[in-house]
């Protein structure tokens, strides 16, 4: 399912105009004898069938019953009784599906494969009046299959009340009773296979237990009060509390921001306003007083002012151009033929004006980034080179290339970003969009430190944030890191690496391209994370202050 998940999504909202979440049900034993089930508010299918074919058979049966079905209370039936009626109701919206979208008969025939057979066993009866009551030129020979056939198809005109579902199959019911064939009510399984397990078709008095992949988790994933909050809850209404104490005496105040949501894959569902994004501002230190290289300044910013990040604009009707303008070529020559004089501008030509682009330069200050930047035993007595730690080519880089963007005038915002748990991931903005790149913005740069861990997830949301209310055609996501996704709470190493992945794929659904300049760490995940065409690794990180600027250009051109 998490395969084609998105496909499902597409194909149910062009069938019936709707697109209710998907989530995977998960149950015990074979995941074949699994049955897709409904709700109000979900549409659950197992994780894995064989098939894309039988998704899409189930998702159309769901559909239909969301567009033709209407619940029934249980209260006083018997289960015989709301599996033959459930049964009825079945091939009943199908018909008014198939009566609606013709083509639905070829979707689901296939599936109808059961054969005429003497046997008597009520699983055995009750799968072949469904192919019955699905296929009006099935002939069974048996009487009780043959009478539900005959009452079925005698009025379709009846189809279009749900009532008749009830009374059709409150008949077939009473005379399978009195048969005294046995039922395995606890055992049931729907079939065809890409039929629902009914449960969406009765209002139980006691709720049924909720499957395993959904509700339980939600309710496991929500916060747990503060220590002390629960005697003043029990008191007079009053403000929020403010969220616990976190182990940042040393650091400025924090401002909680946002909350974002986190995907957990176990169980395929956000867990909703999960994670904290609280703003500390760094602490302004004087900039670095050794000047850069002006020779690699002057070519950083030759590179920067020459790629190419306009909007294009198409020029019709030129006098001169590289291509030809097809209408003012027809109008031209429907004015030579009535004998008027032609107009000579039948070219066009594209022109790009203005710097059309957003970009935020995100940079990991996690506790990694105080390594040696070009010692592999991260020992900074042997640095011979003198360029210190990650961090300091992460600042000496980035304020590079936001010197060579603010003198070219592209609109650009630059952070940091690291995590101490799920209630405290930092945001150290730097250079807001709206703000200059002066003296300011590079003092908090110089001020940045590496501390914790590398919850990123949360980060690219607070970024794609940002980038949305940017309005350019390009939105450009510059993430620099060193390490994976990684938390002091998390213990699944997989788990942020799931979420930032879905993270990266959510910014994408909104025009954001991110990009990933990879200093360390697994390839492999970078590439589960980013995409392989997005992550660009550096093997040398000494050499990042003329790499990033490059990588700019590449991502722009």
């Amino acid at each position: 399912m998490a395969d084609v998940e998105r496909r499902l999504r597409a194909y149910g909202a062009a069938l019936w105009g709707s697109d209710p979440p998907l989530r995977p049900l998960v149950g015990e034993g074979d995941p074949a004898a699994l049955r897709c089930r409904f709700d109000a508010d979900l549409v659950r299918l197992p994780p894995v069938w064989p098939s894309l074919t039988l998704y899409r058979a189930a998702l159309a049966h769901v559909g239909a019953h969301r567009a033709f079905s209407r619940p029934w209370p249980t209260k006083g039936l018997k289960p015989l009784l709301t599996i033959v009626v459930s049964l009825v109701e079945d091939a009943r919206v199908e018909h008014l599906a198939m009566r609606r979208l013709p083509g639905l008969r070829r979707l689901w025939a296939p599936f109808h494969r059961v054969e005429p057979s003497p046997s008597l066993m009520a699983a055995d009866l009750l799968e072949r009046l469904a192919r019955a009551l699905f296929d009006p030129g099935y002939r069974d020979g048996n009487a009780w299959i043959d009478k539900g056939q005959r009452r079925f198809f005698e009025g379709p005109d009846r189809w279009d009340d749900p009532e008749f579902s009830l009374r059709l199959g409150g008949d077939l019911a009473g005379d399978l009773g009195k048969t005294r064939v046995q039922v395995n009510v606890r055992g049931h399984r729907v079939d065809p296979a890409y039929r629902d397990d009914n449960g969406g078709l009765w209002l139980y008095d006691t709720p049924p237990e909720p499957p395993r992949d959904a509700d339980a988790p939600l309710e496991a994933v929500r916060p747990e009060p503060a220590e002390g909050e629960g005697h003043r809850r029990s008191g007079p209404p009053q403000a929020p509390p403010s969220p616990a104490p976190l182990a940042v005496a040393e650091t400025a105040a924090l401002r909680p921001v946002a909350r974002y949501s986190e995907w957990d894959h176990r169980i395929g569902l956000h867990r909703p306003d999960f994670v904290q994004v609280v703003e500390c501002e760094p602490e302004r230190r004087p900039p670095p007083d050794t000047p850069a290289d002006p020779h690699l300044v002057q070519r950083v910013r030759a590179l920067v002012r020459h790629a190419v990040v306009a909007r294009p604009e198409r020029l019709r009707r030129q006098r001169e151009g590289d291509d030809l303008d097809l209408d003012a070529c027809i109008t031209a020559t429907t004015a030579r033929r009535n004998g008027h004089a032609p107009d000579i501008r039948v070219f066009q030509r594209v022109r790009r004006r203005g710097r059309d682009l957003s970009v935020l330069l995100l940079l990991d200050a996690s506790h990694s980034t105080n390594d040696s930047a070009n010692d592999p035993a991260n020992d900074p007595v042997n640095d011979p080179a003198g360029d210190g730690t990650v961090l300091d080519l992460e600042r000496r880089s980035a304020d590079l290339l936001a010197g060579a963007l603010a003198a070219a005038g592209d609109r650009f915002a630059l952070a940091a970003f690291r995590s101490d748990g799920r209630e405290a991931v930092h945001w150290l903005p730097v250079k807001r969009f709206a703000e200059p790149y002066d003296e300011a913005a590079r003092g908090r740069l110089a001020g940045l430190d590496g501390r914790w861990s590398t919850r990123m997830g949360a980060a690219i949301r607070h970024a794609g944030v940002a980038l949305s209310a940017q309005p350019t055609l390009r939105r450009l996501l510059l993430l620099v890191t060193d390490g994976e996704p990684s938390d002091i709470d998390c213990p699944d190493p997989r788990h942020l690496v799931e979420d930032a992945r879905k993270a990266v794929r959510e910014l994408a659904g909104r025009g954001i391209d991110v990009v990933c300049v990879a200093l360390g760490g697994d390839p492999r995940t970078h590439h589960r994370v980013f995409g392989r065409r997005n992550v660009l690794p550096v093997d040398r990180v000494e050499r990042l202050p003329e790499i990033l600027p490059a990588v700019y250009v590449r991502l722009t051109g």
